[in-house]
Formats: structure tokens, sequence, C-alpha cells
């Protein structure tokens, strides 16, 4: 059989010129920030990294898919009265943002390697202050939105999760998305929108709203960004 035979010289060759990838470093080094990086799932561990924020009744926000941690870094810099979580699933890019949190000295920020939709095991109900998605992969085809992260259950969770005056931001650069979105919204009573822009870049937040790396693309490419706020219905200021 042809999948038997003896591998020739040029075959010989190439794999030398080609030798099969190394294991990916990162699923190490996610291993050495046991103090900002929860590299195992589990929402009793971070409650405790958590606790004496949780116990201060310091303000809680989390960002669904932090990426490398330029917008939680950054947004955990400017709201020191506030603890923010990343979930993300690549162990290099939380690797980088475990860096970036080291670096900043940042006391208020942590990271969890897992699923987004997971995100709300994590949390008692009504204790979040701020839930944050900026740019999710938006399966643009018709076959790919049963993946998309934010359907109707989506938002029954988020709204449990939320206190009374939460708020959930989301960034997208995929009109269709948007709209999708928007559709839920329309059948969603427990929701209210409090801000919404076309474009972030023309809207008084264009200097104000801090970017994660693909919105520093997108914006570089010239291409405009959806903002949408919502606030639980009820929720007043």
């Amino acid at each position: 059989m042809k999948g038997c035979e003896e591998p020739n010289e040029r075959t010989l060759r190439r794999l030398s010129l080609h030798p099969p990838s190394e294991v990916n470093p990162y699923t190490t080094h996610i291993h050495e920030h046991p103090s900002v990086l929860l590299a195992i799932p589990s929402p009793g561990r971070l409650r405790e990294m958590m606790a004496a924020e949780i116990a201060g009744g310091l303000d809680l926000a989390v960002e669904l898919g932090c990426g490398s941690g330029n917008f939680l870094v950054e947004m955990a810099a400017r709201h020191p009265s506030m603890a923010f979580a990343g979930f993300e699933l690549r162990y290099k890019r939380l690797v980088k943002a475990a860096r970036k949190i080291e670096r900043r000295g940042l006391k208020n920020a942590w990271l969890v390697r897992d699923l987004a939709e997971r995100f709300p095991l994590y949390f008692e109900p009504e204790s979040l202050s701020r839930v944050y998605l900026n740019f999710p992969d938006p399966w643009p085809k018709p076959s790919q939105w049963k993946h998309r992260l934010l359907n109707a259950d989506f938002f029954t969770v988020l709204g449990r999760v939320l206190r009374p005056d939460g708020r959930f931001c989301f960034k997208t650069d995929h009109s269709g998305y948007l709209l999708h979105v928007l559709s839920i919204l329309s059948h969603a009573p427990g929701w209210r929108i409090r801000a919404f822009h076309n474009d972030i870049q023309r809207s008084r937040l264009a200097n104000l709203s801090v970017r994660s790396e693909f919105e520093n693309l997108f914006r570089a490419m010239g291409k405009p960004v959806f903002y949408l706020e919502l606030d639980k219905a009820g929720a007043t200021g």
C-alpha cells in the first residue's frame, strides 16, 4: 500500500527543512502568573482571588473575549475603584494580558481561561456592574449564526448576573451582527438602549472610549465601529 512505502530522499529533505512544529510554549507560560491568571477554570478559585475586592464592595466588571488585554488593562488602570475579570481561551493572548497587568502593577484585574458563555457561573446573581464585549466573532454566514455568542439565551442570563443598575457595552465592526442583536432586543423587554452610535469614531466618545486591539486595527483601516450600550429595564441614571 502507498501509505506504507518508505519515504524517498526528496520527502526526507522536505521534512528536514520543515520539521513538525514544537508544542505551543504558552501552554506552559500560562501557569507562570497564578496571582492574576486562572489557567484552570474554577469559579470558586476566582472568587477567592477577588475576595478582598468583593468584600470591599468594589464594582465588578467583566470583559468577554479580552484578547491580549489592551482594553481590560487600560480600564483597570483608569478605574481603580472597580475590579475587572477578563475571559479568554487563547494561551498566547492570556499570557500577554497577564504580563501587561503585572507590568502596570494592577491589583484590580484578573484573567480566566474559559469560554465566554460560562462567565455567569463565576458570579452571584445581580453582582456585576458592567459587562463588556468587544468585537466578537460575527459568524457572518447564516449557517453560522447559531454560533454567535449574543442570542436570546445570553441576554436572559446576562440579566440575572447584572445589578439593577448594571450595563452591557458592545462594540462590533459587523453591521449584520449589530442588526442581529437589535432584532433580539426587540423581543427582550428587559433592556433599554442607553447609547447607540453608528461610528464611535464620529461620536462624543471618540477620544474617551478605551480601545481594544481590534478597534485600533479597524480605526487604522478606516472602518466604522458600531457601539451599543444597554441598561437593564427600569435602571435610572
